[in-house]
């Protein structure tokens, strides 16, 4: 099967659960087990809330032999709450494709100016590269993880 982005569907929720969980894990990205498992609770809610209101976001998956090997959720728009790349594919431009296809969507769909995320600390530099600038963030974010943002 041919490499594809595509919009992800209501039947992939149960393997992008445990697609993004396995990442989490796999990458460390929180060396504390509390850090990781709220990690991965903001991840599931991120996904209940996207089943709820699909209509309100950009989904997208890309998939390589029928499997889900990357995936990015931009809620309302303008919020880019989770970017997850399996980690064998990592620096071959698979995030950056569906990034810049996510970008490109919410464009034209965005009531705010610019896309925002919370990167993890192995991701700022990539953000950084797709244009992304240090932005003031309204919470405590975890040690580490930076605030950014986009202008559309």
């Amino acid at each position: 099967m041919i490499d594809a982005i595509q919009s992800v569907e209501s039947h992939d929720l149960e393997q992008l659960r445990q697609f993004t969980e396995s990442i989490i894990v796999a990458e460390k990205l929180a060396s504390d087990p509390v850090l990781q498992a709220e990690l991965i609770h903001n991840v599931h809610q991120n996904l209940d809330w996207w089943l709820a209101n699909q209509e309100h976001c950009c989904h997208l998956k890309y998939t390589r032999d029928g499997r889900i090997v990357a995936v990015v959720l931009v809620k309302n728009f303008w919020n880019l709450c989770s970017l997850f790349v399996t980690p064998e594919l990592q620096r071959q431009g698979i995030g950056r494709a569906l990034t810049l296809a996510a970008i490109q969507q919410c464009r034209a769909l965005s009531e705010r100016p610019a896309i925002r995320l919370n990167s993890a600390p192995n991701a700022v530099a990539f953000y950084a590269a797709l244009g992304f600038l240090p932005a003031e963030s309204s919470r405590t974010l975890p040690p580490g993880f930076r605030a950014m943002a986009l202008r559309l």
